[in-house]
């Protein structure tokens, strides 16, 4: 039982620190952002120059701050 709610936590914690759309910009006929997301963080090897590169090819530009 302790094993089963110590993964629910870490999936939840991995969740709540990915990236926020808010700091994202979609274009038209973008891929939804959570797919997005998810897809480039896997492929991205936590290269955030990769990352960007991944989600500008989904749709998705990062917002100047």
């Amino acid at each position: 039982m302790r094993t089963l709610l110590l993964a629910a936590t870490l999936a939840l914690t991995a969740c709540a620190t990915g990236p926020a759309e808010k700091d994202w910009t979609g274009s038209p006929g973008a891929q939804p952002f959570r797919t997005a997301a998810a897809a480039c963080s896997q492929t991205s090897y936590n290269i955030e120059a990769n990352f960007i590169t991944c989600m500008a090819g989904r749709g998705w530009v990062k917002t100047k701050k």
